[in-house]
């Protein structure tokens, strides 16, 4: 009806670049819409042997008979997060004649980015991806600065330095961790202002208003899906200053009995930890780290922690083995946690831009007497 096929309105060029790049545009849309991140995950095994149990007479039934298909293109609520972080930003932009900004400070190549671009690739795009804030700032009205520097010979008054040069000019400041050997990480936080923390690195000792992103990810995540924790007992596995630590911190808050596993724990101990958990939320980072078969059963597990294998191209779980088989509701790998952790990044930089907006109007109705 359109005429398409006809040669003068024919838009689709025969060449090998033009195809890579209608390739990777779809590529783009459908890691933008599948649902892929949500806590609940049914196990295909355990769905397959139910429907045989079900329908034992009737001959030839599909395993997959009576899965819930229909959800299948609708966006993921990470993406639902980015775009409140997006209005927010715009709004501001409306009131303020500015966009809100970040700083965001990286030191030499962390060893858990090598594998950044192939990330990118497989599970996201530059318009919501961790690895390329820059882009999503383009993308979502952010103004983004990053600073890379070198990690060799790099010293804590150097580091100090390079926050006090930014941080009278953004909204807010992520120095990304862990720092090289030498420089003192307290030092560093310390020189991020609490009204800029929006990475949440004061959040322990100091109640910073801005929670820590992927901490965040796991209590959003778990509000979503009715995780209640109330009156359970959660098994936290990890214990850095960025996740395990703050988290077991908000789940106390929620009312949980949280215990704190990690690599110094005896492998018995550890076992049997996890297997009296409720809940059991895994950040440690490390692949096989969990077996499946310690798992209490109908227990909840939400995978935090990732690894990405070149060999298998893809993200490896800490939990390792048949979980569905014993846990009654998890996090898949990829999804779940991880797609959530740069909308709340964002979420938090709107939040600081206009809370400091507000105190400096707040400020200049002061009377001069008092300022």
């Amino acid at each position: 009806m359109l005429n398409l096929d006809d040669e003068k309105n024919d838009h689709w060029y025969r060449s090998k670049d033009f195809m890579h790049d209608m390739l990777n545009l779809t590529n783009n849309h459908v890691k933008e819409t599948f649902v892929g991140d949500r806590l609940g995950v049914l196990s295909s095994n355990r769905w397959g042997k139910s429907t045989e149990w079900l329908l034992h007479d009737k001959q030839n039934v599909d395993p997959t008979f009576g899965m819930d298909q229909t959800g299948l293109w609708k966006p993921p609520s990470n993406l639902l997060h980015v775009h409140d972080a997006k209005m927010s930003a715009v709004k501001f932009e409306k009131a303020h004649g500015r966009k809100p900004s970040v700083a965001v400070i990286n030191v030499g190549e962390l060893s858990r980015y090598t594998d950044a671009k192939r990330r990118v690739q497989l599970y996201s795009n530059p318009s919501n991806s961790w690895f390329t804030k820059s882009d999503v700032g383009k993308a979502n009205n952010f103004d983004v600065t990053e600073i890379n520097l070198d990690a060799k010979g790099l010293t804590t008054d150097a580091l100090v330095s390079e926050i006090y040069k930014i941080r009278d000019d953004v909204d807010g400041i992520q120095v990304m961790w862990p720092f090289p050997p030498g420089v003192d990480e307290a030092a560093v936080f310390n020189a991020v202002p609490l009204s800029k923390d929006v990475d949440g690195i004061h959040f322990t000792a100091w109640g910073s208003q801005y929670p820590p992103v992927t901490p965040a990810s796991v209590m959003e995540l778990m509000k979503e899906h009715n995780v209640d924790v109330r009156g359970k007992h959660v098994l936290v596995i990890g214990r850095s200053p960025i996740v395990g630590t703050p988290l077991s911190h908000m789940l106390r808050e929620e009312g949980a009995l949280v215990s704190m596993a990690h690599s110094d724990v005896d492998k018995k101990i550890f076992q049997d930890a996890v297997g009296q958990a409720d809940v059991v939320v895994t950040s440690a980072g490390s692949p096989g780290a969990i077996e499946a078969s310690w798992l209490k059963d109908g227990a909840e597990v939400i995978n935090v922690g990732t690894t990405f294998c070149e060999k298998t191209d893809g993200l490896l779980p800490d939990v390792v083995g048949d979980i569905g088989s014993k846990a009654s509701r998890f996090s898949p790998v990829p999804g779940g946690v991880g797609p959530l952790s740069l909308p709340m990044l964002f979420r938090n930089v709107a939040k600081a831009a206009w809370d400091q907006a507000e105190d400096e109007s707040s400020w200049e109705k002061e009377p001069a007497t008092l300022r």
